[in-house]
């Protein structure tokens, strides 16, 4: 138990960790687009590579964490972080950037290993608890991710202090890195691990038999995707309702951040074991609704903060749920392929959101991007309303 804990520690500080380096990022990228002469449209494309290159590769590393454990993901994908945040720092045109974003998700296998650790190190009880402390992780990364980046880019931006913001972000992955490679200890035993040359199981094999498992999924690419329309274009949009720049921006999403860590590390969890962990979802994917809805009609800070006030509890408490619940659908020797899979789903999203959300922009108007995040809201919602007695027998 004693070394559970402590491994599921050392995880959460990996998390915590590589989230903040890439919370420092995300609040500025926009801006650092727009500099180098990027139109709001291409700004989000070269955003979604990131995601184009994460969806490229999270299967391989979702096999590849089942046959030799999750700790040489772990590190092989902080180490691809540090590398496209160097180049990002000295990118001199929006083809580089996107260039840059895309090696970054190829290396991405970290996120996948870190949520297939922390399934490994629970049971039916505390799976719920172990994913909101990983959503709690990063909660905190975007607290103090976002506030350091508003921070150390200053009254007026520059070139100079958007590399200086990228240098931060690589430093932090560094650090990660470290902390992955000399205080985790693997979770997945050898017993456990797939042999290279056996039969493993084939991640469409796995939806088309496990309906809760695809449906699940699905919900999480229509979450996922919505999220991306928010986090390319909330930069742009305040820009135009708000008249903000990247520090203000910062400082919102640092406060966003502050309210799903709190939700996540603790009320989640409560809200799980109170309601089970489908009706925790079906709250937060409710909620989700109603936060972008009230950002698409929003054109002062007060609208906009209530608005975000219902999209922090709708994280809190639809994230961990439905991690719980897509862990919920494998033993032990399949988590690394299903939580792949999830990620896959993420990684598409995080693709078909920044592509919409370009043309939206550019074409409607600014809250456009917040329309189509609600309706794909609702649309999760749907779904995850699917046949709930098929959720326990996911695994079987």
């Amino acid at each position: 138990m004693a070394q559970r804990s402590a491994s599921l520690a050392a995880l959460v500080g990996v998390v915590l960790i590589g989230m903040t380096g890439f919370g420092i990022f995300l609040p500025i990228f926009p801006f650092l687009a727009l500099d180098i002469g990027a139109t709001p449209a291409a700004a989000t494309f070269a955003m979604g590579a990131y995601s184009l290159g994460q969806l490229i590769s999270s299967p391989f590393w979702g096999r590849l964490s089942d046959r030799v454990g999750r700790k040489p993901i772990l590190v092989i994908g902080l180490i691809g972080s540090v590398l496209s945040y160097l180049w990002i720092a000295h990118a001199r045109s929006v083809e580089e950037l996107g260039a840059a974003r895309m090696i970054g998700g190829l290396m991405a296998g970290n996120v996948g290993a870190a949520f297939a650790a922390a399934a490994d190190l629970a049971d039916d009880k505390t799976r719920a608890r172990n994913m909101g402390l990983l959503g709690a992780a990063v909660g905190l990364g975007f607290i103090a991710g976002p506030a350091l980046g508003a921070l150390l880019i200053g009254e007026t931006p520059s070139r100079e202090g958007f590399a200086l913001v990228c240098y931060a972000s690589a430093g932090l992955a560094a650090l990660a890195a470290v902390v992955a490679l000399f205080f985790f200890r693997e979770t997945l035993s050898r017993d456990a691990r797939t042999e290279q040359g056996k039969a493993r199981p084939q991640r469409f094999a796995l939806l088309l038999s496990r309906p809760a498992l695809a449906r699940f999924v699905t919900v999480t690419f229509l979450v996922i995707a919505a999220q991306a329309l928010m986090e390319v274009t909330f930069g742009l949009w305040a820009d135009v309702e708000l008249q903000w720049g990247p520090r203000e921006v910062g400082w919102t999403l640092a406060a966003l951040g502050a309210g799903a860590a709190l939700l996540q590390g603790g009320a989640a969890g409560a809200a799980a074991r109170a309601l089970g962990e489908r009706v925790t979802l079906l709250i937060g994917l409710a909620l989700f609704a109603a936060g972008f809805g009230g950002l698409a009609v929003s054109h002062e800070v007060s609208t906009m903060a209530a608005s975000l006030i219902a999209l922090v509890i709708g994280i809190g408490l639809a994230s961990p749920a439905l991690n719980s619940l897509i862990a919920a659908q494998a033993d032990e020797r399949e988590r690394g392929v299903v939580m792949g899979l999830s990620q896959s789903a993420s990684a598409l999203g995080r693709v078909a959101g920044p592509l919409g959300a370009g043309a939206l922009l550019d074409s409607v108007g600014p809250s456009a991007p917040f329309v189509a995040a609600a309706l794909l809201m609702l649309a999760a919602l749907f779904v995850a309303l699917g046949e709930p007695a098929r959720e326990a027998a996911g695994a079987a």
